[in-house]
């Protein structure tokens, strides 16, 4: 399955950033997930999506996109999720003051249709077992399951961005003021942790995004090795992201940011201004602590899709 990786990392993978772990992220994500597929899959996947092409008027925000059909099927979801009225597919809003463990329904609705127009419910753990199971039914039409199997490989990656599982009354870190080193203008913790640590650590290493889903593959391949005998347990994946946003995404913030027992949004224009009050920097010591987390959440993303897939080809 190694034998994958020699052609994927020598195509141009140079990407803009912009949303859930941005176009690097989900992209090196897919990679790593491809290195992964048995032979079989990887075959099928190709077929499924070479055959059953992104409609063409369809704006795409990541321009520089790779030719690996995966990792270029790895934003599509967001790139439709207006047109889809799926955007509350991305996500899970899981009150991070909550005891870890237990059913979902508290914060995610079952899927259904749009009302009045508006966001389709459901939310990204219940959108992956819907989605996986049209891709898993061959009595759909090609074009439904390579749908379904581009929401898959985008949903996997969105639930292993620990912002993706948690929420502390702030739309899920959207709604934080927050210096990022030495930038101009301050960041909001969900576009810190979507892309710009890893545009950071892209940048520090001197790596492309191809380059460096090679380097995670290659030094936490060794954790995986036998994971893809696990179960598929989407619901335990939501809630190690959201432990991981508590420990280390809000945990290692200096000075930290009290967790909001309330249980409801608050307004997204004062919680900035809570936030912008404290003053809060991303320095050296919190890269430091939240590289590990992102390197290892984006390998178990690649590797959990892989057995996904795996077991559907």
């Amino acid at each position: 399955m190694r034998s994958w990786l020699l052609t994927l990392f020598s195509l141009p993978f140079f990407a803009n950033s912009a949303f859930g772990w941005g176009c690097e992220g989900h992209q090196m994500i897919a990679l790593i997930a491809r290195a992964h597929l048995t032979p079989a899959a990887s075959a099928a996947v190709d077929e499924l999506l070479k055959e059953n092409p992104i409609d063409p008027a369809v704006k795409r925000f990541c321009k520089d996109r790779p030719s690996d059909p995966m990792a270029d099927s790895a934003t599509w979801a967001d790139d439709a999720k207006n047109i889809e009225k799926t955007g509350l597919w991305h996500y899970v809003d899981i009150p991070l003051t909550v005891k870890p463990g237990g059913r979902l329904t508290s914060w995610c609705p079952p899927i259904g249709p749009p009302v009045n127009r508006k966001e389709r419910p459901g939310c990204v753990t219940n959108a992956i077992e819907y989605e996986w199971a049209i891709l898993r039914d061959r009595s759909r039409t090609g074009g439904e399951r390579a749908t379904a199997l581009r929401y898959i490989i985008h949903f996997v990656g969105d639930m292993h961005q620990p912002l993706h599982d948690s929420d502390n009354d702030d739309h899920g870190g959207n709604c934080t003021s927050i210096q990022f080193f030495t930038e101009g203008r301050p960041a909001n913790l969900h576009a810190i942790w979507d892309y710009k640590l890893i545009e950071r650590e892209l940048a520090k290493k001197h790596m492309s995004q191809v380059e460096y889903a090679r380097f995670l593959d290659e030094q936490l391949a060794g954790r995986w090795r036998n994971s893809g005998r696990g179960k598929i347990r989407v619901t335990a994946w939501a809630w190690q992201g959201n432990k991981l946003a508590r420990a280390v995404t809000y945990g290692a913030l200096k000075p930290s940011i009290p967790l909001e027992r309330s249980g409801a949004r608050a307004n997204c224009s004062l919680e900035r201004e809570k936030t912008a009050a404290l003053h809060i920097s991303i320095d050296e010591a919190y890269f430091d602590a939240a590289m590990p987390v992102i390197n290892e959440q984006l390998a178990k993303a690649g590797v959990r899709l892989a057995m996904l897939l795996n077991r559907t080809f």
